[in-house]
């Protein structure tokens, strides 16, 4: 099959095509692997500029096209930009030169190009499939009806969750059978030898906790604290390591690390570092702490998993997806610490080890970028035969 990848939305900040292969690492590593499945797959990317490159088995078509910012590519505050089909002119005429047997699309709620896209594949009898990656269904009723109609032409959309899709449904946008559950993003990354990345990133502890997120209410840092905190009451030996990207709430989680005896000397906040330095981050750990009210997905979870991290996370729809209901970590209901902490000491340290293949032979299994393509690949040929 010859697979096309649409991704008409691209950050205006970068400034290099190399700079938007790093920023959408998602749609760099899906395609390989639905290359590995023998397919000939050709990614169109929105850009500031034409350029073609070819990675791994992969040809990456970089499409001049007039940057808009998500609002514009929803449709617009009033959905006026419906209407400026001339900006994707360039993208569709490249999607069409690439004569694909079948389209994916990344970003659901991109109403304006995926009106185009789905036009053109109606049109000329292609399947297509779209991933959701966050946001809700328009209000304004018109727009749902322009909505509606161009949803009823794609053969699947991937949501983490069946829960993520139920809006979609309840509103009327969707059919059940459309909805399809899948891992949205994964991670390319690989257990080491945890004693030789410690060395690396100077980490040390009995147990090695990490906290990979923003410090922001809905990631809830306070609550992984005082979770943190009785787990080192019974295990005196253990510590956390966090780093960030944003620091909304880096005032009060540093005083209650300060304020508090068993995280002062036992936490440590690290900070962003280079993405390059995340892998060991990572391989150094033995437990990833993420207490989020809600995700669409869960990036920092799946990196820490492919490293045969064992999550302690809240009990919401995508980490149970990821935990396998459980049985590859922990889920605590959100906001209670105590009910983390107390089934986090129910963990004898000495089945780490076997706790950590565990969780690395289920993402394998059902979450990596290879279980991403066989699912997409299933969809994809239901879509060929149903239009054959």
């Amino acid at each position: 099959m010859r697979i096309c990848i649409f991704s008409p939305y691209y950050d205006d900040v970068a400034e290099s095509v190399l700079e938007v292969t790093s920023h959408y690492r998602h749609t760099d590593k899906l395609a390989p692997a639905l290359a590995r499945r023998n397919h000939e797959v050709v990614v169109v990317q929105g850009f500031g500029e034409d350029r073609t490159e070819v990675r791994n088995s992969v040809e990456f078509r970089y499409v001049q096209t007039p940057h808009r910012p998500v609002k514009r590519l929803l449709g617009g505050f009033l959905g006026a930009d419906l209407l400026a089909h001339g900006n994707l002119k360039h993208l569709l005429e490249t999607v069409a030169d690439t004569r694909p047997d079948a389209v994916h699309m990344i970003g659901l709620t991109l109403l304006q190009p995926l009106m185009a896209i789905s036009t053109w594949c109606f049109k000329t009898g292609r399947p297509l499939t779209v991933s959701y990656h966050g946001g809700s269904p328009r209000r304004a009723r018109w727009l749902q009806s322009i909505q509606r109609c161009v949803l009823q032409r794609c053969h699947r959309v991937f949501f983490t969750t069946k829960n993520h899709g139920q809006a979609w449904i309840e509103a009327g946008l969707l059919r059940e059978e459309q909805v399809a559950t899948c891992m949205e993003v994964s991670s390319s990354f690989v257990p080491a030898d945890r004693e030789s990345a410690r060395a690396r990133t100077g980490m040390k502890g009995r147990p090695v906790f990490a906290w990979n997120a923003r410090l922001h209410p809905v990631k809830d840092p306070l609550t992984a604290l005082k979770g943190f905190s009785l787990i080192r009451k019974a295990w005196p030996e253990a510590r956390l390591y966090m780093i960030y990207y944003s620091t909304e709430m880096q005032v009060e989680v540093a005083r209650a690390i300060a304020d508090d005896p068993n995280l002062a000397q036992a936490v440590e906040m690290r900070g962003t570092i280079r993405p390059k330095a995340v892998e060991d981050f990572l391989n150094s750990a033995d437990f990833l702490i993420q207490t989020s009210l809600q995700e669409v997905a869960g990036y920092s979870v799946l990196e820490a998993m492919s490293c045969g991290v064992i999550p302690v996370v809240t009990d919401i729809p995508s980490f149970r997806a990821m935990t396998d209901d459980g049985r590859c970590g922990i889920l605590a209901p959100i906001g209670d610490y105590r009910s983390m902490a107390d089934q986090t000491l129910r963990i004898d340290l000495a089945n780490v080890p076997a706790l950590s293949r565990r969780v690395r032979e289920f993402f394998v299994q059902s979450l990596s970028y290879d279980a991403i393509a066989r699912t997409y690949e299933t969809a994809l040929n239901a879509g060929l035969a149903r239009n054959a």
